[in-house]
C-alpha cells in the first residue's frame, strides 16, 4: 500500500486513520471540500484534494495511481428538512466515488458502513455479519448507510475489490464534532442524564479501528463485512459510565445514587412513547456485537479499553470541552 485516498478524513476515525497511514510510511490524498474543517490534520503530512463527493471530476484525476480508497464521508441528521440531503451524500456520493475509483484502477475499496446496519438476533445473542439488517424502524441515516452498502456489495459482485466495514462506537482523542459516542462521554463527565440502549453498545478505541480498516484493506476478502469492534466491549448503561468515570478519577457513585439512576432508566423505559413509524425511524434497543470475525481472519487489535477512554477524558479537558465536571 503505496498510495491511499481517503475522503470523510477530516473527522473523528478519518484523522485517526490518516495518521495511522502517515506513520506506515503511506502517502495519503484526503477529499476537502472548500471551507471545511480538518483539525486534525493541521500537522499531519497529506496532500489535500479540494473537491465535492458528487462532482468526481473534482477528484478523478487524484484517484489515479492509488492504490487504495477508504470511504468515509458520511452526513449524519436527524432534521427531516436534511434528510433528502443526507440521502444524497450516503447513497449517491457512495456510489460515485466508488465507481470512480473503479474505474480509475484503484484495486483495493474499503467502504466504512456503521454497526446500525447490522442484525440484531431475537434472541438476544450478539450480533454478527450474518444476520441480515432486521431493524423494524430505521432512522433515515440507518437507512441511507444500508443502500450505500448494496452498491458496495454490488460492485464487489462484479468483481471489483471492495470490502466493507462496520465501526462500533469508539474510544479516544480527537472526537472534535463530537460523535454521539463523544456526546455520551462528554454527559457523564459533565452530570447529564445519559441517553443509552437498554441492551448495551460494543465500544472500541478508534486506533483498533483506523487499523482494522488498514487491515481490511490488505487482507480483507472482497464483498466480505466485518464489524469493528472490541471483544470485551459490550458495555450496558452502568458499565460505560463506571469506565468513563474510572477513566477520568471520578468517584464512584453511592449506591443510593446508583440506584436512583437504575430507577428513572427503568421509569423512562416503561414510559417511553411507542416505536416510531418507519418514515422517521427509531433508535436500536441495543448496538452490541460480536466482532470475532474481524479479530481472527484480519488481526485487528483489542487494545485497552480504559486507556482510550483515558485519552478520550485527557483530550477533552485539553481542548476545552469541559468548562465543569460533576463529582470533581
Amino acid at each position: 500500500m503505496l498510495t491511499a485516498f481517503v475522503t470523510g478524513g477530516n473527522g473523528f476515525l478519518g484523522a485517526t486513520l490518516v495518521r495511522r497511514l502517515v506513520q506506515g510510511g503511506v502517502h495519503v490524498r484526503v477529499l476537502l471540500r472548500d471551507g471545511a474543517r480538518a483539525p486534525l490534520l493541521a500537522e499531519t503530512p497529506v496532500e489535500a484534494v479540494a473537491g465535492d463527493l458528487m462532482a468526481p471530476e473534482t477528484y478523478r484525476a487524484a484517484l489515479a495511481g492509488c492504490d487504495v480508497l477508504f470511504h468515509l464521508a458520511a452526513a449524519y441528521t436527524h432534521d427531516p428538512a436534511a434528510v433528502a440531503a443526507m440521502e444524497a451524500v450516503n447513497v449517491e456520493g457512495t456510489r460515485r466515488v466508488l465507481s470512480a475509483a473503479v474505474e480509475t484502477g484503484v484495486h483495493r475499496l474499503v467502504h466504512a458502513s456503521t454497526i446500525g446496519t447490522i442484525g440484531q438476533p431475537g434472541d438476544g445473542a450478539l450480533a454478527t455479519e450474518a444476520i441480515p439488517f432486521n431493524l423494524p424502524h430505521p432512522t433515515a441515516y440507518v437507512r441511507s448507510k444500508l443502500e450505500g452498502e448494496r452498491i458496495a456489495d454490488a460492485l464487489a459482485q462484479h468483481g471489483a475489490g471492495v470490502v466493507v466495514v462496520h465501526p462500533v462506537a469508539m474510544l479516544g482523542p480527537g472526537d472534535w464534532r463530537p460523535s454521539a459516542s463523544g456526546r455520551r462521554v462528554l454527559d457523564i463527565l459533565a452530570g447529564r442524564t445519559l441517553r443509552y440502549p437498554a441492551g448495551g453498545i460494543n465500544w472500541c478505541p478508534v486506533a483498533d479501528v483506523a487499523d482494522g480498516m488498514i487491515l481490511a484493506a490488505g487482507k480483507g476478502r472482497p464483498g466480505r463485512h466485518y464489524i469493528l469492534g472490541h471483544g470485551d466491549g459490550n458495555l450496558g448503561r452502568d458499565e460505560f459510565a463506571c469506565l468513563i468515570r474510572q477513566a477520568a478519577g471520578m468517584p464512584a457513585p453511592s449506591e443510593t445514587v446508583a440506584l436512583a439512576a437504575r430507577a428513572r432508566s427503568l421509569l423512562r423505559r416503561l414510559t417511553s412513547s411507542p416505536p416510531a413509524p418507519a418514515s422517521t425511524g427509531g433508535a436500536p434497543d441495543r448496538l452490541t456485537c460480536d466482532p470475532s470475525r474481524a479479530v481472527l481472519e484480519l488481526g485487528m487489535p483489542q487494545s485497552s479499553l480504559l486507556a482510550a477512554a483515558q485519552d478520550m477524558v485527557a483530550w477533552y479537558r485539553e481542548s476545552g470541552f469541559l468548562v465543569a465536571e460533576a463529582g470533581q
